[in-house]
C-alpha cells in the first residue's frame, strides 16, 4: 500500500510547522534555564557558607561531649569490673583488672587528634552560567 501523496504532505507540513513552533520554546526554555543557573549560585555560595559553619560548629561542640562521654564510660567499665570481681568471688580478679585497666586506658586517650577542621567545599560553583546536562553530574 503506498500512501497517497495529499497524506504525506499534509503529514510534512505538520512536522514542519510543530518545529517552527518548538524552536521559540527551545530558546525560551534555555533562557529560563540560564536564569535559574545563575540565581542559585549565590544560594548554593550561602548554603555552603551556612554549612561549612554549622559543620564546624557541630566539631567545637563534639570535643566537650566525647570527654564526657569517655569520663562516664570509664566510670562504667570501674563499676562494672567491681560487680563481676564480686560475682565470681575473686576467682577472676586478674583478669577482669586487667582488662578493666585496658579499657580505661582506651578511654582515656584523647582522640581529638583524629578529628580536624572541617574542610572548605571545593566543588560548589558560585557563579553558574549554564546549567548542567540532564542526567548529567552536578558540577
Amino acid at each position: 500500500m503506498s500512501e497517497s501523496p495529499k497524506f504525506s504532505d499534509k503529514a510534512a507540513d505538520l512536522a514542519a510547522q510543530a518545529a517552527a513552533a518548538a524552536g521559540p520554546l527551545k530558546e525560551k526554555a534555555s533562557e529560563l534555564a540560564a536564569q535559574a543557573a545563575a540565581a542559585a549560585g549565590p544560594m548554593a555560595a550561602q548554603a555552603r557558607e551556612r554549612a561549612t559553619e554549622l559543620a564546624t560548629q557541630a566539631v567545637a561542640s563534639a570535643g566537650p561531649l566525647a570527654a564526657q562521654a569517655r569520663e562516664r564510660a570509664a566510670q562504667g567499665v570501674e563499676v562494672l569490673a567491681e560487680n563481676l570481681d564480686k560475682i565470681t568471688g575473686g576467682k577472676y580478679t586478674d583478669r577482669i583488672g586487667s582488662l578493666s585497666a585496658k579499657l580505661e586506658d582506651a578511654l582515656a586517650t584523647s582522640h581529638s587528634d583524629k578529628v580536624g577542621p572541617v574542610a572548605e567545599p571545593t566543588h560548589f560553583p558560585t557563579d553558574a552560567a549554564e546549567p548542567p546536562e540532564r542526567g548529567g553530574p552536578i558540577p
